[in-house]
């Protein structure tokens, strides 16, 4: 079964949303009942050109249109500490514009001890950077 997600990014921060992709990637290889598709914003395709100077109604309008194809909603700890406005607007989203709040699922930054706590408070789940934790919290929060 394929699940469908949304990885909250910045893509400023694009080093951590790849290192996701290759979490995925690596479970969809080694776990025959796991396939992903994801509905993020695509790098080669912004929501608004670089350029383009937009109002956050706007914008959030858009990431909603995103967040909704998805069943649920990744937050690697470390974009919510680096660029904590727009990932808590994606969770907000997630949590709030649907009939239905779409599950989050956090993941803890690598060989740290300390996660955001609005973060935990706000995640229906925690995983560790590792691709079976994060297919099995898929799994379970998507069924």
């Amino acid at each position: 079964m394929a699940y469908d997600v949304f990885i909250s990014h910045a893509w400023s921060y694009s080093e951590r949303y790849a290192g996701v992709i290759r979490l995925l990637d690596i479970a969809s290889s080694n776990l025959s009942w796991f396939s992903y598709r994801d509905y993020s914003v695509p790098r080669n395709e912004p929501i608004i050109a670089p350029n383009e100077t937009v109002r956050n109604s706007v914008l959030k309008g858009r990431l909603k249109e995103q967040i909704r194809q998805a069943s649920c909603v990744i937050v690697p700890a470390g974009m919510y500490v680096n660029d904590r406005f727009w990932i808590q607007t994606e969770i907000d989203l997630a949590l709030n514009a649907f009939m239905y709040p779409k599950p989050i699922i956090g993941i803890r930054r690598r060989s740290q001890q300390r996660t955001p706590v609005e973060l935990e408070r706000q995640a229906n789940v925690m995983v560790n950077w590792n691709s079976n934790s994060l297919a099995t919290a898929i799994y379970e929060v998507c069924r």
